[in-house]
């Protein structure tokens, strides 16, 4: 499992208010929501297995018949064989139950009852319900055929989480081993191939193994087995896996990335009926516009559940709706099914409306008064949703910002960004920006902030908020604006062990408790949720908590990082209505579309060496789709070299390396508000004055640091020495790096670091260990709450 450093027995993680700037993956441990399930090898799957093995080995392949072969290919595929012996008519792959019950694991409630489950052959449809109506576990009972009637012969891929045993190939091994009829069809060819050559072989049993070789060769044509690993690669660089991540072990990944490598899985295995839950929770942008582009390509029939709208919008041609324990269908878009939906709940309140007033006393125990009761709960439940969604994610009236210059309030800049480049590490040469950009956040900035992971999305709000000092150039603060921060990880700073009363009551002390409680009732924090420990709380409720405290106080600034994760389509549209209303400046990193195109006046392309700014999404598309297409087709000095050896995320472009090209648009130089510099050329005389001003203030930083590096004599040629009291960034069990502190040499290759954010420590090798460039730019007097 993907663990997060532990913590010791008696310390507890320091909690970071959720309106300061939280620090992106690379410095972050995560949280327990993102801790990867692991399914455990099960007896079922050894057993398969085991069955299989023995049935391949007990198999005398110079005498199988056709038949004899098909005994070993998975089941669907057997079925599928035996139809086609009985019918030469097209075997249709529709699936038409006129009676589906289903009820939850442990048989207490009912989920759907007595409904048809109409699945017609190649749609592309969405399963749309509340949550806990039974949309998940309806695609775990049809990909684990538990479901009476369903077509024995359709191959059902449902993409999920990996088994245990899936973890332990390499990335590549594990997309192209993900076909169940292609890995036995490979070790069929194999095994006949050897008889072929084996000495002793007669004239007839070279004939029937040819016979046999010919019918393998034929499936495994037409399920495109020969060109797998070109197909997988390519699929999988466009997810951020270059050569060197594709030969990682999965298990090394975090979960977002096994997650990217599952996604791979479900498109390389193309099955009959293919279903997705919640697709895009662990995407990034480019990744989001690829699974669109193979969604709309997709030949057979998938079914998906999502919050994406913009995703829905685009892909589905028909609807199922789950609700009230019944699948009803609607031939239709997705958009016009929510027109639909609308006006179907409104028709259906009026009608319970007047129902209620017609039989306001009944005999409860009457089957009149059951249905009253039915109808009552129904009404309450969408009374609720209505007042819950014009009330939340609302925000109050800021303070009035300081205004010396008599300017128009909307001109009033928080965040001037001037000239700026940055690396990481200036000795490598490596810079995540590269050419010079200049950046202004003024009061009414409403900026989409979109790229791929790893191409400075994270790094640009670090530089922007202090929390990074830059190479070159300069970021100002206005003296006394405040800044509101939600991360994709702000919910793990939340006591799971307080309620979100409890909760609240810590984070503002001074106020009292029934407010807290009316501003909790306002994010859908309501009832006896507010008194529910947060362990028990859902992740989407973890966030409403959140937001509880981010919308408090009002902010001048708000950054929202990926805030619609976790969140239900009727809570999205809640907070889109809500960044809408609020009058401060936004600036959002969501790859939800529908979410940054209703909240975001201009869109910043940020892909390895460009930084660009539009006006609108669609050319911010087109910017992203040229980086998909280089990354896919592994386009030399430019995709390629955008993932060099890193997996899942982008990492050093020819744009970004001192010196590297650039385009004459000065692509990565894109300036807002400011102007451009060229980057000083390596060997150049502003080259050594950088070097040489970083190496000053870093020994001003910390004179001991560099009076004990110099004396320090290193392992090997170009192995970093750290001493105690040093910052660095530390590598995990889970493939990411943290910063960390230096607590002790334990020897010339190994330390002992303290992870800051958990306080929990770790010895690591030195080849674990990542320097950090500090830099004497002051930092700016920008308040944050």
């Amino acid at each position: 499992m993907s663990a997060k450093p532990a913590e010791t027995k008696d310390a507890k993680a320091p909690a970071t208010p959720a309106v300061e700037f939280k620090d992106d993956e690379l410095t972050k441990p995560p949280g327990k929501e993102e801790e990867v399930k692991l399914i455990d090898f099960t007896a079922e799957h050894l057993a398969r297995e085991k069955a299989l093995d023995e049935r391949f080995k007990a198999l005398d392949f110079k005498k199988a018949s056709e038949p004899d072969v098909v005994s070993l290919f998975p089941s669907w595929a057997q079925e599928k064989y035996a139809l086609r012996n009985v019918s030469r008519k097209q075997i249709s792959n529709a699936v038409n139950i006129e009676h589906l019950q289903m009820k939850t694991p442990f048989g207490d409630k009912i989920l759907i009852k007595d409904s048809p489950l109409i699945l017609e052959a190649g749609r592309r449809a969405c399963l749309f319900g509340q949550n806990s109506t039974g949309k998940t576990l309806l695609f775990t009972n049809i990909s684990e055929a538990k479901i009476k009637d369903f077509p024995k012969h359709i191959h059902v891929h449902h993409c999920r989480e990996l088994e245990a045993h899936e973890l332990l190939d390499t990335v590549l091994e594990a997309v192209i081993n993900s076909h169940p009829l292609r890995r036995i069809l490979v070790r069929i060819e194999a095994k006949i191939n050897e008889e072929l050559k084996a000495a002793g072989v007669t004239d007839e049993e070279k004939k029937n193994l040819n016979a046999r070789l010919d019918f393998v060769k034929m499936n495994m044509n037409q399920i495109r087995a020969y060109d797998a690993e070109d197909r997988a690669a390519k699929m999988l660089r466009v997810l951020g896996f270059d050569e060197t991540g594709q030969k990682k072990l999965v298990s090394a990944l975090s979960g977002g990335l096994r997650m990217r490598v599952a996604l791979c899985m479900a498109f390389f295995i193309d099955a009959e009926l293919l279903l997705l839950d919640e697709p895009t929770n662990h995407l990034d942008f480019p990744s989001v516009l690829w699974l669109e582009n193979r969604l709309r390509g997709y030949g057979k029939s998938f079914l998906v559940v999502s919050h994406d709208r913009e995703l829905l919008n685009n892909v589905v041609t028909g609807v199922i709706l789950l609700e009230d324990q019944n699948l009803k269908y609607y031939n239709t878009t997705f958009k016009e099914f929510e027109k639909k939906k609308a006006t179907e709940d409104k028709k259906k309140s009026d009608e319970i409306d007047k129902f209620l007033a017609t039989n306001r006393n009944v005999d409860p125990s009457s089957p009149l008064g059951a249905q009253k009761a039915t109808k009552k709960a129904w009404s309450d439940q969408y009374s609720q949703k209505m007042i819950a969604m014009q009330g939340k994610f609302t925000f109050p009236v800021a303070t009035p910002l300081e205004n010396k210059d008599n300017r128009d309030p909307k001109d009033i800049v928080l965040i001037h960004l001037k000239d700026v480049r940055f690396s990481y590490d200036v000795k490598t040469g490596h810079f995540i920006f590269n050419d010079p950009i200049s950046f202004d956040v003024t009061a009414t900035t409403r900026c989409g902030v979109m790229g791929p992971n790893g191409a400075g999305k994270s790094t640009f709000l670090k530089l922007l908020t202090h929390k990074l000092i830059p190479t070159d150039g300069t970021v100002t603060h206005h003296p006394n604006y405040v800044l509101a921060y939600f991360g994709q990880h702000s919910t793990a700073e939340l006591d799971l062990q307080a309620t979100p009363a409890e909760w609240m009551q810590e984070q503002f002390p001074e106020e009292k408790i029934g407010l807290l409680r009316q501003h909790l009732q306002k994010t859908s924090v309501v009832g006896t949720v507010q008194d529910t420990r947060m362990m028990r709380l859902s992740f989407s409720q973890r966030s409403c908590v959140i937001f509880s405290k981010l919308t408090y106080k009002c902010p001048h600034l708000l950054i929202l990082d990926e805030p619609t994760n976790f969140l239900d389509l009727e809570s999205v549209d809640a907070l889109i209505s809500a960044c809408n209303k609020y009058k401060g400046a936004l600036l959002l990193v969501s790859h939800n579309r529908d979410f940054l195109r209703k909240c975001a006046t201009h869109y910043l392309s940020i892909v390895p060496g460009k930084f660009d700014l539009f006006d609108n999404m669609k050319k911010a598309e087109q910017s992203t789709y040229t980086f998909i297409a280089e990354m896919e087709e592994g386009v030399k000095g430019v995709g390629r070299d955008a993932l060099a050896n890193n997996p899942g995320g982008a990492a050093i472009h020819s744009r970004q390396v001192a010196g590297g090209k650039t385009e004459e648009k000065k692509a990565g130089a894109m300036v807002i508000g400011g102007s451009s510099a060229p980057a000083p050329k390596p060997g150049s005389a502003a080259e050594k004055a950088l070097l040489e001003r970083k190496a000053a203030a870093a020994a001003a930083a910390n004179p001991n640091a560099a009076a004990s590096a110099a004396a320090a004599k290193p392992a090997a040629a170009g192995t970093p020495v750290f001493v105690v009291g040093e910052k660095c960034m530390a590598l995990w069990k889970d493939g990411k790096t943290y910063t960390a502190l230096v607590e002790k040499v334990v020897a010339k290759d190994k330390y002992q670091v303290k992870y800051l954010e958990y306080g929990n420590s770790a010895q690591v090798g030195v080849a674990s260990l990542k320097k950090i460039t500090v830099a004497s730019t002051p930092a700016g007097k920008g308040g944050k709450k």
